[in-house]
């Protein structure tokens, strides 16, 4: 009997991921059964950018910087007054169940694990044959690696989730939260699985290929996955399989995070945004809707949410790292130098006094089109793959990878911002690390979730909130998805 799932795949060009046109730039694919649809490569193809696509969805990629930025000691909610007083239950680590960013993440992510298992479904059921022009191991190897970083998202976030693997039926109403060590099992099965399907950057090809998943992206996801289970030995090996391939620093920290430096030599996996006028929706624009975000408020049209904080500054300032001080925080002294007089005297909600600038766009490189700013996000850098062995050395030393490595690799880092090396041992180099991890992917959404799987979140954020170990690692289930259930699933401790 044929099948009758509904594939739900409807998208149009402004869900896809991509940089270039060709592979941006797709017709709706409608409703259809799973039998009827996967037929031809474009098919298998166009599934795959569907999973991609809540990768691009703003209402995801809001809550990287909502929770692994403003959560952590490293920024604040800010904008508008109704904006900070909304936030102010989340930042002191009292979270509502009913908080909109909360529900986002929790459903979005879940819709890209759907979309994710459909194309597995359906590409592993095709023959070979079928496939001309493009690998259907490498597209299989891009939605399971899609399907981890999915879990992996969901998981650091709200602890034990449902595990899906396969296209949903009703009869998966009932299914409960899986524990946490078995959704990681399935996370560490379809990474391994992806890195052998997946080709390196260095065979991608050169327009089409830029954006889209690799096995560096595969191995550099282990890595950060082994890193949260202190799985030492395997971070390492993952790593490793990183460092063997043709990723290197890019020598001037600041071009990492211009236009030119998209895709640049240390880029592993980037959403890629572009300017598209003619594509404006709030949550599938082409655009980079955070740039809206981080711009300073009533600076050309900012609305200046994501401030960073006065404790990141002092933490660049101790650690003598102008470089990146001044690459990743926006002062006004920067807008002055920028902005034209008119948009420096409309600043508003300066608050903290720094701004993101990781994010920001000068007058000329910004659209006109308010959404479709052409910044990418960076979600895998090689600097945290480095800084990822160097923690796994220091904390489960061996006489391969033991400590000497791990200053290698937390000096390669320091070097290319003109920092002096770093000569600790033992608890001091530890230390040493995880203050690299903070001053080097500073407003990338790492902080808060390094803090809480360290242990060191309560002291780290005793300045914003009474942080209780055990119990503000985790944000709530969204109570709408209890209801929705039945009850089935049940709410993390409150």
């Amino acid at each position: 009997m044929k099948s009758t799932k509904i594939i739900g795949i409807i998208l149009s060009a402004t869900l896809l991921f991509g940089c270039s046109e060709d592979f941006l730039d797709k017709t709706k694919l409608g409703a259809l059964s799973t039998d009827k649809f996967f037929l031809t490569e474009t098919d298998a193809n166009q599934a795959v950018i569907a999973a991609y696509s809540d990768l691009k969805d703003y209402r995801y990629t809001w809550t990287i910087w909502a929770f692994g930025d403003v959560l952590s000691d490293d920024a604040t909610y800010s904008g508008s007054a109704a904006d900070v007083q909304a936030y102010a239950t989340m930042e002191s680590y009292n979270y509502p169940t009913d908080n909109g960013r909360i529900l986002n993440r929790y459903q979005i992510l879940f819709r890209g694990v759907n979309k994710a298992n459909q194309a597995i479904d359906g590409i592993s059921k095709m023959d070979v044959s079928v496939f001309k022009t493009m690998s259907k191991n490498q597209l299989l190897g891009e939605v399971l690696f899609l399907r981890a970083y999915y879990y992996h998202e969901l998981v650091r976030v709200f602890g034990s989730v449902t595990l899906m693997t396969k296209t949903p039926t009703i009869a998966d109403k009932t299914m409960t939260r899986t524990p946490v060590a078995d959704v990681y099992v399935q996370i560490e099965q379809d990474l391994i699985s992806a890195a052998s399907f997946l080709p390196k950057k260095s065979n991608q090809i050169a327009l089409s290929g830029a954006g889209r998943i690799t096995k560096g992206a595969a191995n550099a996801m282990l890595s950060r996955v082994y890193l949260y289970q202190k799985k030492y030995e395997l971070c390492k090996t993952a790593s490793k399989a990183v460092f063997e391939e043709s990723y290197t620093l890019v020598p001037n920290y600041a071009d990492v995070f211009t236009l030119a430096g998209e895709h640049g030599a240390e880029s592993i996996l980037e959403v890629c945004h572009y300017n598209s006028p003619t594509q404006s929706s709030a949550f599938f624009n082409n655009g980079n809707f955070h740039v809206l975000m981080m711009m300073p408020g009533g600076t050309t049209y900012g609305y200046g949410i994501n401030q960073p904080s006065a404790s990141l500054a002092a933490a660049f300032d101790a650690a003598g790292d102008n470089i990146r001080k001044d690459v990743t925080l926006l002062t006004q002294a920067d807008l002055v130098l920028w902005e034209t007089p008119a948009n420096v005297a409309k600043l508003t909600n300066v608050r903290s006094g720094y701004w993101n600038q990781k994010y920001y766009l000068k007058p000329t490189e910004r659209s006109v089109e308010i959404r479709n700013n052409p910044i990418n996000i960076k979600l895998i850098r090689l600097p945290e793959v480095f800084l990822n062995y160097a923690e796994a050395c220091a904390k489960a030393p061996t006489a391969i990878d033991g400590e000497a490595q791990a200053r290698t690799y937390l000096n390669k880092v320091r070097t290319r911002v003109s920092l002096p090396d770093k000569n600790s041992t033992g608890d001091a180099l530890y230390n040493d690390i995880i203050n690299e991890r903070r001053l080097e992917l500073a407003m990338e959404g790492h902080r808060f979730f390094d803090m809480v799987r360290t242990g060191k979140a309560a002291t780290a954020f005793a300045a914003k909130g009474n942080f209780r170990a055990g119990i503000s690692d985790l944000l709530p289930i969204p109570q709408a998805e209890i209801d929705a259930s039945g009850g089935l699933i049940t709410q993390n401790p409150l």
